[in-house]
């Protein structure tokens, strides 16, 4: 990322500079270096709608957010931290892991977790309200602290999204939002159904249903024999993926559209746009049945998002 209009560079000297930025960033957190005296780094920011991407590059130094750092009206963040250079130790929930470069990590900014960097490291961080990732949040936050291979797959293609994002980045909001949404789904993809001791062929092949349903969602003709014929599986095959996930196929695609939907209904830049125009552009043309939906999923009507 560079200097530019819709990014902020800054470059700092001292754990206290760099503890004043990156808590403003992520939430209040506390920072520790074995030589705060030389201690020196560079922060590249942009926010694209209701993401945060900051690359950062700093010398050694410990990050903790703890207890006592935790309010009750921090942002509820999720950290997705693509690891660059250096050797890093990654803690939360118990959980304690060396991280390598080129490998893909989570924290949960809503419960306590420390980052140890013994020598100079580089990663990138994007960060993601809990909100948005909807009931993923819940078993995203079961694999904190955990690295996953960022070298092939989707991985890969999340590596080239990030590391890219800031060249010729839309200034139209409704375009960055969008941009938005398709890394909100990289990683989700990336995440989905994968633990460190199960990475399998089953597991790639849903990475790649959810990438393209999620890519898709706008389409009328999006349902599970759709999918499964775009992906040369049977419709029972594709039920039997989604066996262990929270939601069943028709019930994840019903929610991830119910999550745009209200999102855009948030959006003030919508307000002017009916809500069965809104819905429609996603996937749903039953106007009558929107707000129940809506009720059902988030406990919230139509016209109480709008007033919002």
């Amino acid at each position: 990322m560079t200097d530019r209009e819709d990014s902020r560079l800054a470059r700092l000297r001292g754990v206290e500079s760099f503890e004043t930025v990156a808590s403003s960033l992520f939430a209040p957190l506390r920072v520790s270096d074995p030589c705060p005296q030389g201690f020196e780094a560079v922060v590249d920011h942009t926010v694209i709608g209701p993401v945060v991407i900051a690359r950062i590059q700093a010398a050694a130094a410990t990050v903790t957010r703890d207890s006592r750092s935790i309010t009750s009206t921090d942002v509820e963040w999720m950290h997705f931290n693509l690891h660059h250079h250096g050797p890093l130790t990654a803690s939360q929930d118990g959980r304690t892991s060396t991280i390598k470069a080129g490998e893909l990590y989570a924290c949960d900014n809503t419960r306590p977790y420390r980052l140890i960097g013994a020598d100079p490291t580089d990663m990138t961080v994007l960060c993601i309200p809990r909100a948005s990732l909807g009931r993923h949040a819940d078993s995203v936050s079961q694999r904190t602290a955990l690295p996953l291979p960022a070298s092939g797959g989707i991985g890969k293609l999340l590596d080239h999204a990030l590391s890219t994002v800031n060249d010729g980045l839309p200034h139209h909001s409704a375009a960055r939002t969008h941009l938005a949404d398709a890394l909100t789904a990289l990683l989700l993809a990336a995440f989905a159904d994968t633990t460190p001791e199960r990475v399998s062929v089953a597991s790639n092949l849903i990475d790649r249903i959810r990438a393209y349903t999620l890519a898709h969602l706008d389409d009328t003709h999006l349902s599970a024999q759709h999918v499964a014929r775009r992906h040369h599986i049977s419709i029972r095959r594709l039920h039997a993926l989604f066996k262990d996930s929270d939601l069943t196929f028709a019930a994840w695609i019903r929610h991830e559209r119910l999550l745009r939907i209200r999102r855009d209904l948030l959006d003030p830049s919508s307000a002017h746009i009916p809500a069965a125009v809104i819905a429609a552009q996603w996937g749903i043309h039953d106007p009558k049945h929107l707000g129940r939906a809506l009720k059902r999923e988030f406990g919230t009507t139509v016209s109480e998002l709008r007033r919002r």
